[in-house]
């Protein structure tokens, strides 16, 4: 019997040979460069198992002549309405040219519903988008088939391996439009307003996904598990739910809405922020008022909605209240999208400054362990987006001056006011050494200097002391923009809000508490000796053995430590810069 099998693999191996005899000179030559030639085909049947059926050998020599012939022979016919063509032939190519979703047995049912369960309830995808509706029409193709051809089959396989790579695609990266935002931020550079976004681009071999692994298990192993993605994912799913029984009801400007009122509106508020997750008390009772259970609840909403926190359904709260769902689903699915292009952390320790927030984060082990306000970049220096690793602090740190402000604001303050360096304590030297004293710039032509663009020749500082732009203290990730965290004197901004200011640092509002944190987990800070050191003004730099990670993210809406998704301002306008595809 076993002899027999051998028999008739080498019968269809001498087959194959003759089939590729035939093909047309220039298909050889893609042949050749794809590089599955005969020898590399022939040794196949060492991989046959002993128990082969014979129909199996015959339906993997006539599948594999078919694909051949779809993807090489006939490739412009078969990729003129087919997607990710390049894609589709390193994976068959991979796959020797035999069929990924069929087999001699019929459909890979345990796959495809794998594929089509993750489509199907997918809620970042749109329900008449192009991803659901060429899953739909492949769905009534396969429930079709009443009888097997197998060049149907060998077409729906390609297409389903088509629809596999537009989905991961859409799982694996998001929908934004990246570089068409990259280029509306390099136009905004030109017009003189500073911008950048790192964008986060993770590699991944999909072909070898799809060959090796179920579905599930990736979309497990590559959703993000940082930045409470799943827990704004969550969010979506509920605002979804809202969105197919049409939305909710409109809140009406009542004179029911009053302290100490009850009626049928209370009730329809009470309800709506019930849903919410604002409203915490129980909803089981006959009578709704106004009491200070609706006011913390309205509290809580104004809260996360950007709205001054008065308890009172104010017409600014009302009007953020009646926001329709689809206009929350939009910001949540842009940052889900966001999130997706950012680095998954599996740091124990890190800093995130979410520059919509305002605020910086600690997190040691998963727990935040310390929070404060920051005053970010203005609208016309925007703080960029990016990671990198605080590496080093410094204390009493001089503040040597970018020459871009140089140029627009030291110099024009020098010609209009002689005293104006010496009013603010800033000297000018000829290169950053301290050992020689400052230069006398009385007799230096600062026209000229600003006119002839020779201002780099001169080194503009603060130096230590109570008046320097970056206070006390700064922590250093070293950095092609030149950015970084640091103290500052002016501290009633951090009053403000929103608190957009800088030039594109980060100034924070609680320096000694950070320093402080990282003392606990870092031996080369001990927090005693450096208070010590800023009582005075001698500048000392302290370098981490182990670097922390710093995170600079812009999320408008992301879930926080309360468990409630917050809409936060897009103080840059960058969501209405970035697009998404439709999927």
């Amino acid at each position: 019997m076993h002899l027999l099998k051998s028999i008739l693999i080498v019968i269809s191996i001498t087959a194959l040979a003759v089939v590729l005899e035939a093909v047309t000179l220039s298909s050889v030559n893609k042949l050749d460069n794809i590089n599955t030639n005969f020898q590399e085909q022939s040794v196949n049947y060492q991989n046959y198992d002993k128990d082969i059926t014979l129909s199996q050998i015959i339906y993997d020599e006539k599948s594999t002549k078919g694909l051949m012939s779809l993807i090489i022979s006939n490739e412009e016919t078969t990729f003129k309405y087919l997607d990710h063509k390049k894609f589709i032939q390193d994976v068959y190519q991979r796959k020797t040219y035999r069929p990924i979703w069929f087999n001699n047995k019929g459909l890979n049912k345990e796959a495809l519903y794998d594929l089509f369960d993750h489509i199907s309830n997918d809620n970042t995808l749109e329900d008449s988008g192009p991803l659901k509706t060429k899953y739909k029409a492949l769905k009534q193709k396969i429930s079709k088939i009443k009888e097997r051809s197998i060049e149907k089959e060998l077409k729906l396989d390609l297409q389903l391996t088509s629809l596999y790579r537009s989905y991961m695609g859409h799982h694996l990266f998001g929908s934004i439009k990246w570089w068409d935002f990259q280029k509306k931020l390099t136009s905004m550079r030109r017009r003189g307003s500073a911008g950048d976004w790192v964008v986060n681009s993770p590699k991944y071999d999909i072909a070898d996904m799809l060959l090796r692994h179920r579905l599930s298990y990736i979309v497990s192993l590559t959703t993000p598990s940082s930045f409470n993605y799943q827990a704004l994912s969550n969010e979506l799913s509920r605002l979804r739910t809202v969105q197919r029984q049409g939305g909710w009801k409109k809140i009406p400007a009542s004179s029911q809405l009053r302290s100490g009122k009850s009626g049928a509106t209370v009730k329809q508020l009470v309800l709506r922020l019930h849903s919410e997750g604002d409203y915490t008390c129980s909803i089981d009772k006959k009578t709704f008022t106004y009491d200070n259970c609706l006011k913390k609840a309205v509290k809580r909403f104004q809260k996360r909605h950007g709205v001054s926190q008065t308890g009172t359904l104010t017409n600014t709260t009302r009007k953020k209240m009646n926001t329709s769902v689809d206009w929350k689903i939009k910001k949540i699915l842009l940052n889900l999208d966001r999130i997706k292009r950012l680095p998954d952390q599996a740091e124990d320790r890190y800093i995130m400054v979410n520059i919509p927030d305002f605020r910086l984060y600690y997190t040691n082990n998963g727990k935040e362990e310390l929070t404060m306000r920051v005053i970010v970049g203005d609208k016309t220096h925007h703080t960029p987006i990016f990671s990198n690793k605080i590496s080093f602090i410094v204390l009493n740190p001089y503040w040597l001056i970018p020459d871009s402000i140089v140029q627009k604001e030291m110099i024009p303050g020098i010609l209009k006011n002689p005293d104006y360096l010496e009013q603010r304590g800033y000297e000018v030297r000829k290169n950053y050494a301290l050992k020689r004293p400052p230069m006398d710039t009385s007799k230096i032509d600062w026209a000229k200097v600003l006119r002839t663009g020779q201002t780099r020749k001169y080194k503009f500082m603060q130096p230590p002391g109570p008046r320097n732009a970056l206070g006390k203290i700064k922590f250093k990730f070293p950095n092609r923009f030149a950015v970084y965290l640091h103290d500052t004197p002016g501290k009633k901004l951090f009053k403000k809000y929103p608190r957009a200011f800088s030039h594109g640092c980060i100034r924070i509002a609680e320096p000694n508490a950070l320093l402080a944190t990282f003392a606990k987990h870092e031996r080369s800070v001990n927090y005693g000796r450096a208070k010590t050191i800023l009582k005075g003004k001698t500048k000392k730099q302290l370098n981490l053995a182990n670097h922390v990670p710093v995170h600079i993210i812009y999320l408008t809406a992301r879930v926080k430590s309360d468990g409630l998704v917050h809409y936060l301002p897009d103080v840059y306008g960058y969501d209405a810069k970035q697009n998404r595809s439709i999927h």
